[in-house]
């Protein structure tokens, strides 16, 4: 059925792109952590509890479904705060199935957990060494103001760059493309 390098490695792990998330980071920065305070997110609908200090959040409790509180048992999730150095607090959740580490984001699937609960990893420490030799000299190339496409021409210095930091990023994109461009003859003279 497949050719040449089809299917999935066996070693390979399901990465975070395949499941939903929920991102406390995003709720802070849209001034959705206030308490008693109810919001949707995705297929969950959200309350904003507190239990210790009466100004500061301290809990979210998910309901999943379609209607508000149509599910029996609500997910209670934990939030901690930890101090930012120049001032403010920065939210965090509490893994709730019992792991205890502290996270930005949950994914969800029967339930939601940290990556770590569900044994996800990146996309990118998925990536073979060719691609991500392809993939940071892509990010220079934008760095400098140019396209991702290794067809264009490489990016001129932009204003206010040294010269040596110039020559720097043009040296280390054009051996992560020669890296690249190297793999990729060597696999299409496999084929």
């Amino acid at each position: 059925m497949g050719g040449y390098g089809s299917g999935r490695r066996w070693n390979s792990k399901v990465t975070t792109s395949a499941y939903s998330r929920l991102d406390v980071r995003h709720w802070q920065r849209s001034g959705l952590l206030i308490v008693g305070r109810s919001f949707v997110c995705g297929a969950w609908d959200i309350e904003v509890l507190t239990c210790v200090k009466r100004n500061e959040p301290s809990m979210v409790r998910l309901y999943h479904g379609d209607g508000w509180r149509q599910q029996r048992e609500p997910y209670r999730i934990w939030i901690e705060w930890t101090p930012c150095n120049y001032g403010g607090k920065r939210a965090w959740f509490v893994c709730p199935r019992g792991c205890g580490h502290r996270v930005a984001i949950l994914y969800y699937g029967d339930s939601p957990a940290c990556r770590h609960c569900y044994r996800l990893a990146y996309e990118s420490q998925q990536d073979s060494a060719k691609y991500r030799a392809l993939h940071r000299a892509q990010a220079i190339r934008m760095q400098l103001g140019g396209s991702a496409s290794l067809m264009d021409p490489f990016p001129a210095k932009p204003k206010r760059m040294h010269w040596s930091t110039y020559r720097q990023l043009y040296a280390k994109a054009m051996a992560r493309e020669e890296m690249f461009l190297g793999a990729m003859a060597g696999w299409l003279n496999k084929i």
